[in-house]
């Protein structure tokens, strides 16, 4: 059976907040069936748990695929493992803890499908933004100038989590960052293949370390040489 759409839900310890998303989730209104990928990335915690409990009470929305890494690797190692599985037209991360709100996801598959875009961003900075530490909010518009100076591309969101990229696509960039430095390099490899990226609106509620935001200052700077590597290499 193939989809419009794939979501993929990486996991590590996100036991806090893991099963109302995947609540939200269930919730979302699709035009067709989706595809929902949960990878459980060596979470320690309940949640494999809470994903086996869940995915047992069937949801109407989705054919559900549960996959589980015995040891962690990383954010951008779970997207590798998805797209590998993927059936969907359009594929979509959708991360396990509450910063963006599944109810957006229609909107941009909508846009998507609407004008057969091979990718869609959804921006925060177009939309709303709540909660989002000080330091965050100046490293994203430093990764967004970055973007115009390295590619003279205008991007409001280059590191958003909702990234909306056709399947095939997606995979024949063969992204090879297992940890957060896939979205510096997703973002420079379409770029560099002058691969039109649309941005609409989103909304945005952060959370701090307390509260289990795995990104940190070491990611951030990760960001930048990924940023600089692919610009600059073939």
């Amino acid at each position: 059976m193939t989809y419009d759409l794939t979501i993929l839900v990486p996991v590590h310890n996100e036991e806090a907040t893991l099963l109302v998303l995947l609540e939200k989730l269930a919730k979302i209104k699709l035009d067709k069936k989706a595809e929902l990928i949960i990878v459980n990335d060596g979470s320690a915690d309940s949640s494999q748990t809470i994903i086996n409990k869940w995915a047992k009470t069937k949801p109407a929305a989705f054919d559900v695929r549960i996959v589980e890494h015995k040891k962690n690797r990383g954010k951008g190692a779970g997207i590798q493992t998805a797209l590998e599985l993927a059936k969907g037209k359009y594929f979509v991360i959708q991360d396990a803890d509450l910063e963006y709100d599944p109810a957006e996801i229609p909107k941009l598959l909508k846009a998507a499908l609407a004008t057969d875009a091979p990718v869609i961003y959804g921006s925060r900075f177009l939309g709303s933004i709540r909660n989002m530490p000080r330091p965050n909010y100046y490293a994203n518009r430093s990764y967004n100038i970055l973007i115009r100076v390295l590619y003279n591309v205008k991007m409001t969101d280059m590191h958003t989590c909702y990234k909306m990229i056709q399947t095939d696509l997606f995979r024949d960039l063969k992204i090879h960052s297992d940890g957060f430095g896939y979205a510096p390099e997703v973002i420079s490899k379409l770029l560099k293949r002058k691969i039109p990226i649309k941005e609409i609106p989103i909304s945005f509620n952060g959370r701090t370390a307390e509260e289990g935001k795995h990104i940190n200052t070491r990611d951030g700077i990760e960001c930048l040489l990924q940023m600089l590597k692919y610009r600059f290499t073939r």
